[in-house]
């Protein structure tokens, strides 16, 4: 319960009254019964320092509430007074600060009748007490353990380490706050699961592919610049052979370009040695200081492409595509024997739903969408999954669905996890609160 004006004015009402008393009234009568602070004063110098503590409730019951607050005329129940706002939240007839199920074994709460406020008597000794007598607070549990109990994490889950699947090598950096050291121990795994996903996909037939993920570790941070995608913008400089010095802060500055066409480099290796791949980029940055990913690699960008030019057996990536008009021209690039696959619409931020317009023709091999509390995950040929992601960095598999699902309907089994078991304590942006960025 908060603290209002009209308490805040009730408070100050009884000081001044109180000061007003005690210099104007004689001595011998400063403490008479018919004056608000001659008569509290008068009770805290007779009562033990013990009982004088019990306030409210002691107060309440001397008889100072009908001063300092009293009960609602329309429902009975006990108002916010002065000693409440000292002393802490009133009890009422609807219960209090915790539920009678809290007493300890042996007690019961009983109603005073002369106060209306409730005291508590332990049935074996006889005592009473004005302060409720609270047992003993139940361990809390691990609410990873109890999903796992549950059943609900039975199925085994490849989403990629956060955050080290993004890198290849090991690296110790500094964090940003410029104090604490961190270290990322590269595990491949985003490489490594995307080429598998393209892979499978490949010997089932499967031709008109969407691989989509966060092309950075940290992308809602990325016009922020974390020291993790700091570190991340060194090493695919390094794998690209940009060297230049003046790049340097050229890639730190469309970081998500760059990275963007890193993974289609990486995504080349999912074909047979040879195949004639396009990468078609559709952002305006330049590309040419980076090395030649291979002699059967050509990169540019989608408006350079000409109407059939990627022909059968060949591949054409499109990069980054963003409105609808752009996956079009993707489909009239590439003839009907070559392999289409779109890469990271994700950034292009055109849809909140997963995956890209052409959702109907393309399968989504490889997917994964941070949500609110957690991810949306799937890899070829497996389910698609929900996932919570719990405020020690954990990620935990809460449910799968055959068929790619609506994103409202993934969002809200984790949304409703997440606060059912960490409550507000699930944040990673919060220190103290699951702050793991």
């Amino acid at each position: 319960r908060r603290l209002t004006i009209t308490d805040c004015l009730e408070m100050l009402r009884g000081v001044l009254v109180s000061a007003l008393l005690l210099s104007s009234v004689p001595a011998s009568l400063s403490f008479s019964v018919g004056s608000v602070g001659g008569r509290a004063a008068s009770m805290l110098q007779s009562r033990p320092r013990s009982e004088t503590l019990r306030s409210p409730q002691f107060a309440r019951k001397e008889g100072l509430c009908d001063r300092f607050g009293g009960r609602n005329a329309a429902t009975g129940s006990l108002q916010m007074g002065f000693f409440d706002a000292i002393f802490g939240t009133a009890t009422d007839e609807k219960g209090g600060a915790a539920a009678a199920s809290d007493l300890k074994a042996g007690w019961k709460e009983l109603l005073d009748e002369g106060s209306g406020i409730p005291y508590y008597w332990n049935e074996e000794s006889g005592e009473t007490t004005w302060e409720k007598p609270l047992a003993q607070q139940p361990v809390q549990s691990n609410p990873v353990a109890e999903a796992k109990e549950a059943g609900i994490t039975d199925l085994e889950q490849s989403m990629p380490d956060l955050y080290n699947g993004w890198f290849t090598g090991t690296y110790t950096y500094m964090g940003s706050d410029g104090e604490t050291e961190r270290t990322v121990a590269g595990t491949n795994e985003i490489n490594d699961n995307m080429l598998a996903a393209v892979q499978a996909a490949r010997a089932d037939g499967i031709t008109k592919m969407e691989v989509t993920f966060p092309p950075v570790p940290n992308l809602e941070e990325v016009d922020f610049g974390t020291a993790l995608n700091f570190q991340f913008s060194k090493e695919i400089r390094e794998e690209m052979g940009i060297l230049d010095v003046k790049m340097k802060t050229e890639v730190r500055r469309a970081l998500v370009d760059w990275a963007n066409l890193h993974w289609a480099r990486r995504l080349s290796g999912a074909f047979p040695a040879g195949t004639a791949t396009f990468i078609a980029h559709c952002d305006q940055t330049d590309k040419s200081p980076a090395n030649s990913p291979g002699d059967n690699v050509w990169v540019g960008p989608l408006a350079r492409l000409p109407v059939g030019s990627v022909g059968e057996g060949q591949v054409l990536v499109t990069v980054n595509p963003g409105v609808e008009e752009v996956w079009r021209k993707h489909r009239k690039v590439a003839e009907p024997g070559a392999t289409h696959v779109f890469l990271n619409s994700i950034s292009g931020g055109w849809t909140y739903e997963l995956g890209g317009p052409c959702s109907d023709e393309y399968e989504c091999v490889y997917f994964l969408k941070r949500i609110s509390k957690g991810w949306v995950f799937r890899q070829y040929p497996g389910p698609w999954q929900a996932l919570v992601e719990a405020p020690d960095g954990s990620v935990i598999c809460l449910q799968t669905f055959d068929k790619k699902p609506l994103l409202r309907d993934a969002a809200k089994v984790v949304r409703e996890f997440s606060f059912s078991k960490f409550s507000i304590f699930n944040d990673r942006y919060a220190k103290g609160f699951g702050g793991r960025l």
